[in-house]
């Protein structure tokens, strides 16, 4: 049991939450915010503060909320807990990869968007297709980009590398910020983004297994 689902505390450092917070609150958007990946809510929470509830833009949650038992559930108590209204929340229960399906086909667009799900390559490599949804202006954020998370890290770097139509926008600790400063001119995840991550997947996942049993026979 993750332990976010007891304490319904977000998954950030303090740092991290007063940066995103920050962000949100100078940018003051009024287009639709997403959060990919919401655990138990603290971080959605920390989010919606940022508004009151009468001028809140629309949020849109994607998630399984299969992460741990009951996590819809603690989400919404989360948000009581917190006093803020579910009036303009969306959950789209569901994989990324089926959810960005049907953002495409309903045309959706994003001035906001936080992306911390899965750390594996090939999961963070399918969620920055998600960008090809953010107005113009708008800003991603990336949850644990370092070299701890190389699944998170070596995504973002080349799209970076590929896209010089965004800029950083700052990093607190793990939290990363770029700004989309025009459309893109290429696809913002191609075939050969994709092959890179299969290439990279099991090497990855050879040197997160072998890090791990260092660590149980360290211990």
């Amino acid at each position: 049991m993750r332990r976010c689902s007891q304490t319904l505390e977000a998954e950030m450092t303090p740092s991290e939450q007063i940066f995103l917070q920050q962000i949100i609150q100078e940018e003051n958007y009024s287009g639709t915010h997403l959060e990919i990946g919401t655990a138990a809510g603290g971080t959605l929470c920390k989010m919606m503060g940022c508004f009151d509830n009468q001028s809140r833009p629309k949020f849109v949650v994607v998630d399984r909320m299969t992460y741990f038992p009951n996590q819809l559930d603690i989400v919404k108590e989360n948000l009581a807990t917190n006093g803020l209204s579910e009036q303009g929340l969306e959950f789209r229960t569901t994989t990324s990869s089926d959810a960005f399906q049907i953002a495409v086909e309903q045309e959706d667009q994003f001035d906001f968007m936080l992306i911390d799900a899965s750390h594996k390559i090939l999961a963070v490599m399918a969620d920055l297709r998600w960008t090809r949804l953010l107005n113009v202006g708008g800003i991603v954020c990336f949850h644990d980009y370092a070299d701890k998370f190389p699944g998170v890290k070596l995504s973002i770097d080349r799209f970076l590398s590929q896209h010089k139509n965004y800029e950083r926008v700052g990093l607190a600790d793990t939290l990363l910020a770029i700004r989309k400063t025009a459309p893109c001119a290429s696809p913002e995840v191609s075939i050969m983004d994709s092959a890179y991550s299969v290439m990279m997947y099991l090497p990855l996942e050879v040197q997160r297994k072998i890090g791990k049993w260092k660590k149980r026979k360290a211990a």
